[in-house]
């Protein structure tokens, strides 16, 4: 995922396979590759995406900063109608913003909440995930692509309670579920705890080692 090959687009409603070869290292050995495309992608739906951002004292420096980048590359891609909720976490949980209607691509709300960022504190993962999962669900709704995204170096440590909360959120029987997405950030990331809540959230995690990367 993380290189682009410009594949040519397939019709629509059918899947592009393109084989590609080269000769191996070793004699008669062949180096197989495989690209598949999908069609190109129509508008996309209406987001409705939770922030659970780490603020906790771990995160000083240059994690605090990749996590402000971060939030800015989310606020660039969004449009009008989609909705953000944002919940900061360290020792308690203070919910920044509400169901807030975005009103243009790098609205100033969501620039303005990157900026204030400020890293202290201790680590409460668990009570920011619960916070973070009330008002994703409060403003579940269908037809929309529903998302929490946690951004945190992942000093903390996981345990049954976060998956259960995640794994219950994103196997919703009645709906689309809630799918979380982790972004890692610093040097002493824990690649562990978030491959863990991303699996159980059936998301994807991603590490960020700069801003220009976010």
């Amino acid at each position: 995922n993380y290189y682009h090959v410009d594949y040519p687009a397939p019709e629509a409603n059918g899947i592009g396979v393109y084989l590609d070869g080269k000769p191996g290292a070793a004699s008669g050995e062949t180096n197989l590759q495989i690209g598949v495309r999908s069609p190109n992608a129509g508008p996309r739906r209406p987001m409705t995406l939770t922030l659970v951002l780490d603020t906790s004292g771990s995160m000083e420096g240059s994690p605090i900063e990749l996590e402000r980048a971060a939030v800015k590359a989310i606020a660039a891609t969004l449009r009008q109608g989609d909705i953000v909720s944002a919940v900061t976490w360290s020792v308690g949980q203070t919910a920044m913003l509400d169901g807030y209607t975005v009103t243009a691509p790098n609205d100033p709300t969501l620039v303005n909440l990157a900026d204030s960022l400020q890293a202290s504190g201790g680590t409460d993962l668990n009570g920011g995930l619960q916070a973070g999962y009330a008002l994703a669900k409060q403003y579940q709704a269908p037809g929309r692509i529903n998302r929490v995204i946690l951004i945190s170096d992942g000093q903390a440590n996981v345990g049954v309670t976060e998956e259960e909360i995640i794994g219950a959120a994103a196997n919703d029987q009645d709906a689309e579920g809630i799918y979380l997405v982790g972004v890692g950030v610093g040097d002493g990331i824990n690649d562990t705890l978030m491959d863990t809540v991303t699996d159980a959230g059936r998301g994807a995690y991603i590490y960020l080692d700069s801003p220009e990367e976010a």
